[in-house]
């Protein structure tokens, strides 16, 4: 279906990547979403639109961890906790 509301897992490669994160095993949850930011932020000539669609995704799971973060979690986002 590609993109089907604003959240940041409303699209198939975000929700993907929350479905992912669920299947982890904690101690692998970090390292995750540190990865897909170190991708998108890593130099480039440009970052490719799955590359920043998760990572809309893992920031957005960052700020949630905020005490004054708004949930990042939609439907779509990851179920089981994070680190």
């Amino acid at each position: 279906m590609g993109t089907w509301d604003i959240g940041p897992f409303d699209n198939d490669t975000a929700a993907d990547f929350a479905g992912d994160l669920d299947e982890a095993a904690l101690e692998e949850r970090e390292a995750m979403i540190r990865g897909v930011l170190k991708r998108a932020a890593g130099p480039a000539d440009f970052l490719g639109i799955y590359d920043g669609e998760r990572a809309v995704g893992a920031a957005a799971l960052v700020v949630a961890q905020h005490p004054d973060g708004d949930p990042a979690c939609s439907n779509y986002g990851p179920s089981e906790p994070l680190p």
